[in-house]
């Protein structure tokens, strides 16, 4: 049965990011008068009211797309954490990392579902706080990562490379195109770590 939830777990980081690539991607092409990728935020899916239209339906899939990916994370952040158990300092960076890891997913789905133009400020709110969380929960398991021996360093660097991304973003450069490329990098950060713990629970 634990070995069951550590796997589910590994799934849970891959679908999340699946689900969610895919499920925006379709609202982008059903995008009333067209979806500009660079200049249109993610937000922007998640309206009542789009470019004059009723938009009930994205938001709706949006307001999915964010929840389900919110709740497949919580056993993503609860599997990974055994994999760094072999000393103090593992056991220590893995509970903060998952602890924080926690506390992004209900804003990951707060998101998506106070709609932009209906809940700015809590949509706002949302929005920092997830990317913030986010950013340290990968930040903390990246250098946790860097203390287990057995572990590529390299899924560190992806890590540590996301989470800059995800700062940059909130506090500096709060562009769309720059958007796309954090969530982009957040989604490929819970394939790929996703991927690896199917491998790690496998051996």
């Amino acid at each position: 049965m634990a070995e069951f939830w550590k796997q589910l777990g590994a799934w849970g980081g891959i679908f999340s990011g699946i689900q969610f690539a895919i499920i925006t991607l379709g609202i982008m092409l059903f995008y009333p008068e067209g979806y500009d990728f660079l200049n249109n935020t993610f937000s922007s899916l998640g309206l009542t009211v789009t470019n004059g239209y009723a938009t009930p339906i994205n938001h709706a899939l949006f307001a999915i797309a964010g929840t389900v990916a919110a709740g497949a994370s919580v056993p993503f952040w609860l599997s990974i954490r055994t994999v760094f158990t072999e000393s103090t300092p593992q056991k220590v960076i893995s509970w903060i990392g998952t602890i924080l890891g926690l506390a992004a997913a209900p804003f990951l789905a707060s998101l998506t579902i106070f709609a932009g133009d209906v809940f700015p400020l809590e949509h706002g709110l949302s929005t920092i706080l997830f990317f913030i969380l986010f950013a340290l929960a990968i930040g903390v398991y990246s250098f946790g990562i860097l203390l287990n021996k057995e572990y590529d360093n390299k899924f560190a660097l992806v890590g540590f490379v996301v989470a800059i991304l995800d700062i940059v973003y909130i506090f500096f450069i709060g562009t769309a195109w720059m958007q796309k490329v954090a969530v982009y990098g957040m989604i490929l950060y819970s394939v790929f770590q996703g991927y690896r713990l199917r491998q790690v629970f496998a051996e």
